[in-house]
């Protein structure tokens, strides 16, 4: 949330010292509803043509979600979590895990311990929670696809904007009165069209692609601790397994409790 507001801060203060310290000092200039009404409503308007309206809210749903995520102050809590779970697993049995189930805020955690408690084996836990994470994935992938589409229609429509400002223009080179305001929705809706494009709706699709793969991150250390838990594994195991996540850079394990470690987005057998 901080990168964002920050990123915000800083263009909003760059654009306006340009604005700020031009010739005139004023903004009117650079203000016009009919440009205005086109970059805002034209593009969203046209993206309906090829995403549904729960599409759109899912795109927005996930840039909310992704103001709430600490990633690694989450991944150090699952690592906690899992390391006292498989000490009392350990100690007190299975029947510890029905209790601390409720205790549980992840969703796909609270999944996998119910799969334990259900007494899946640990392929058929493995494949249920990897079709979670590529179902929660695909979510991602078609908000990421909402914003670049967005991004992409921008300029283009603030290219229609200039096309119809010069024939309005054109139509009115014996009335100067009226050249002036095909001008402005001439010139301003190209720049209304680069400033949504490249300075909102690209950002905030890469930020998407970001957001999926900490996402990912966390599942996965989700799906190696579960299927570790599953094989009542040590706490020290299990704990070297975890601690590979929340290391910066570190590399991810290759193995998860039984054989090769499923990647989220792949097809398991």
């Amino acid at each position: 949330m901080f990168s964002i507001l920050f990123g915000l801060s800083g263009f909003g203060f760059s654009l306006w010292f340009v604005l700020s310290n031009t010739a005139s000092k004023t903004f009117d200039g650079y203000v016009d509803v009919s440009a205005l009404v086109l970059l805002l409503v034209a593009p969203p308007s046209i993206i309906f043509m090829s995403h549904n309206f729960m599409d759109f809210l899912k795109g927005i749903r996930v840039l909310f979600s992704m103001a709430s995520l600490n990633q690694k102050k989450e991944m150090n809590q699952l690592s906690n979590q899992l390391t006292q779970l498989t000490s009392s697993v350990r100690t007190e049995g299975i029947g510890i895990v029905a209790r601390f189930k409720d205790q549980v805020k992840n969703s796909l955690f609270r999944d996998g311990l119910q799969l334990i408690l259900n007494s899946f084996s640990p392929d058929e836990i493995k494949h249920n929670l990897v079709a979670k994470i590529n179902a929660k994935q695909n979510q991602f992938v078609h908000a990421q696809n909402l914003f670049e589409s967005l991004a992409k229609l921008c300029p283009g429509m603030g290219l229609l904007g200039t096309i119809i400002g010069l024939v309005q223009m054109l139509s009115n080179l014996d009335d100067p009165k009226k050249i002036g305001p095909g001008l402005a929705v001439s010139l301003l809706s190209t720049l209304y069209g680069l400033v949504l494009g490249s300075a909102v709706y690209g950002p905030i699709a890469e930020k998407i692609a970001i957001y999926a793969e900490k996402i990912k991150q966390i599942d996965t250390m989700i799906l190696e601790g579960v299927l570790l838990l599953k094989q009542k594994k040590s706490n020290a195991h299990l704990r070297d397994v975890l601690n590979t996540y929340s290391r910066p850079g570190a590399a991810q394990p290759q193995n998860a409790g039984r054989g090769q470690r499923p990647q989220p987005g792949q097809r398991t057998g």
